[in-house]
This record gives C-alpha cells, sequence and structure tokens, in this order.
C-alpha cells in the first residue's frame, strides 16, 4: 500500500532566484518522488501569512516568561543581586553593575530587592526593563 505525504517546498527569495516559483513533492512511504508539479508563487499563499502561527505565539510568549523567571531570580538580593547580576542578564550599560558592587551591593540589598519586587509584580511593562541604562531601573526611560 502506498502513502502519498505531500510536501511543499517555497523559494520565495526573488534575489536569489530569476522566478519565484515553488515546488510540491509527492511522496511515497519510503521517500521516494512519485511525481512534482511546479506552481507560481501567486498560486498559494506565502509562509509570511497574515496570521501569526499560534505554536510560535505561544513559543514567544513562554520565552518571555522565563526570561522574567529568571531575571527575578538573579535579583533577589543574595547572592547574585548585590553585585547586579540580574542587570547583566537583562542587557544594561557595563556602569550599572560596578555602581551596584560601589555601593555596597545596591545599599546592603535594598536596590536589588526594589528591582526582584518590580520584576515580579510589574507585569505589563517588563521590556521597559531589558536594555535599561539607568541604575534606578524602574525609572522611565
Amino acid at each position: 500500500m502506498r502513502v502519498c505525504l505531500f510536501v511543499i517546498v517555497c523559494l520565495f527569495t526573488k534575489g536569489l532566484f530569476s522566478e519565484t516559483q515553488g515546488t510540491i513533492y509527492y511522496l511515497d512511504s519510503s521517500l521516494t518522488v512519485i511525481s512534482s508539479q511546479l506552481l507560481n508563487v501567486n498560486e498559494f499563499k506565502s509562509c509570511s501569512g497574515e496570521k501569526p502561527n499560534p505554536v510560535f505565539e505561544l513559543f514567544r510568549k513562554k520565552q518571555r516568561l522565563n526570561k522574567r523567571i529568571t531575571a527575578a531570580v538573579l535579583a533577589f538580593p543574595f547572592p547574585f543581586g548585590i553585585v547586579g547580576l540580574h542587570r547583566i542578564y537583562l542587557g544594561t550599560k557595563p556602569y550599572v553593575p560596578v555602581a551596584y558592587i560601589a555601593s555596597l551591593g545596591g545599599v546592603f540589598g535594598i536596590l536589588p530587592f526594589i528591582d526582584f519586587c518590580v520584576i515580579t509584580f510589574d507585569k505589563k511593562n517588563f521590556e521597559n526593563y531589558q536594555d535599561n541604562g539607568h541604575v534606578f531601573m524602574w525609572f522611565n526611560k
């Protein structure tokens, strides 16, 4: 019994090829090509489509949550927060961890504790803390 698999290979790069076209390959169960058909790209939707793939959106949402959790753990004052490791993880300027160390661990752990609370409880503005060059990261850019 032969089972046909449907595979679409899209070549959407106009700069690399003279024509933009897609090829449909029909394969059997042993992955040998039964037939192929050449199609114009305009005959089917592009891979970038209007709606984002829900699997990718779920992955991005989970990745943002994981980044928030990691930053919160690193911001806890002892042992990582007092040296500003969470700020390095979030991509800050190089002088900010030096300021944390020079101020005796962010004023004896007060700054890292505030950072920990802000990262943990501020759900909607987490992107404001990434690549933030201010020593007090919870102030607006």
